[in-house]
């Protein structure tokens, strides 16, 4: 069937409603309320339907919504409620943020800290992954609080930020950024950013990053061959120097050599 027998099909409607509208009358209630149920039932993908319902809990909750908002309500304002719910729940599920802290292995490889791993004393490794936008906010102000109080209880100087899993940062992420740096630098603790994507580092120079921020701070992602994780790592070796605690010295860790640390992350 073509497009153009949809054409046919309302015209022949149109011709048959104004031709036999006064005979309309006598059509039985009941016979014009199963052509409706009958038509309403072909407008429905029960497969889709039912796909969605065991796809999740919040799928199946939404078609339930909607469906009752269409009974109870009106199908217009059934679509909206249900388009409109779908983005409330949409957000808290995009605002989880979250971070884990890194840790260099006995095997100079860069994976997240296990329980039994021992706490490098000199600094704080962590990678952030989520949506950096406005509703994460919350959960990026629990995570820099988190730094803030590990660098005094544990008297760290340098804190390293993986941001290679963030995406869509907006001005109210970057502000909370903007806030953290500054605050750490005047604590005296230098905080390094690695693995910048592209849309983050434009963003920092939209918003004149460079004008206050090191560039020496900044990382951006590169190759798998040499990751700026490992550049970030490797810097901040170079400016501890001898200070690097034992067990970066034990497992290589502080070396100079580029090519002695492995990335696995």
């Amino acid at each position: 069937m073509s497009r153009f027998s949809g054409v046919i099909a309302s015209g022949t409607v149109a011709l048959v409603v104004v031709a036999f509208a006064p005979y309309a009358r006598f059509i039985p209630n009941a016979a014009l309320a199963g052509l409706l149920l009958v038509t309403a039932s072909r407008l429905i993908d029960w497969k889709r339907l039912t796909y969605a319902i065991r796809a999740s809990r919040y799928d199946a909750g939404l078609v339930f919504v909607t469906a009752f908002s269409a009974v109870f309500i009106s199908v217009e304002f059934s679509i909206l409620i249900g388009v409109a719910l779908s983005f409330l729940l949409f957000v808290p599920r995009a605002a989880l943020l979250r971070w884990s802290e890194l840790v260099v292995s006995d095997e100079r490889v860069v994976r997240e800290r296990l329980e039994e791993d021992p706490a490098c004393t000199a600094m704080l490794l962590y990678d952030l992954e989520g949506e950096l936008f406005f509703g994460a906010a919350p959960e990026l102000d629990r995570c820099f609080e988190e730094l803030k109080r590990r660098t005094k209880d544990e008297n760290i100087h340098f804190v390293v930020l993986r941001l290679k899993r963030t995406r869509n940062p907006d001005m109210v992420a970057l502000e909370r950024f903007e806030h953290f740096l500054r605050e750490m630098e005047k604590e005296g603790t230098t905080v390094l950013l690695c693995s910048v994507r592209p849309s983050f580092a434009k963003a920092m120079t939209n918003l004149r990053f460079q004008e206050w921020l090191p560039a020496d701070r900044v990382f951006p992602e590169e190759d798998e061959k040499y990751s700026a994780t490992l550049n970030a790592v490797r810097h901040v070796h170079e400016l501890l120097k001898d200070d690097a605690c034992p067990h970066c010295h034990q497992n290589g860790t502080a070396v100079p050599d580029r090519q002695a640390r492995y990335y696995l992350v």
